[in-house]
């Protein structure tokens, strides 16, 4: 396997490698490529959400029943900030989404 091109996935850019660029057979099968792997990546993100909702619920249970004293300490101010600043950036985007709707 010879590496005939670098991929950036940001701006959907391929760059010939080597000395030969790609067919344009190769060109179509890394396009095709490129384009699954960003639907991939972009439901894994979506996946990676929803467990984090169900992380939130479970530290909210744990908090409310199973947690000591010393452990609540060591985590409260850091979910507290952290829980701030996704209520906000939500809060701010919901908003833009009623003020800009049609």
């Amino acid at each position: 396997m010879d590496q005939i091109a670098v991929i950036y996935m940001r701006s959907e850019t391929i760059k010939p490698q080597g000395d030969t660029p790609p067919t344009d057979e190769e060109t179509k099968l890394i396009k095709d490529w490129m384009h699954e792997r960003k639907t991939m990546l972009e439901e894994r993100e979506t996946v990676n959400i929803l467990r984090t909702i169900d992380h939130l619920n479970l530290t909210a249970q744990w908090a409310q029943s199973k947690v000591s004293d010393a452990d609540l300490e060591q985590v409260t101010d850091q979910l507290l900030l952290s829980m701030y600043d996704l209520r906000t950036i939500l809060s701010r985007k919901k908003i833009e989404r009623f003020l800009n709707k049609p």
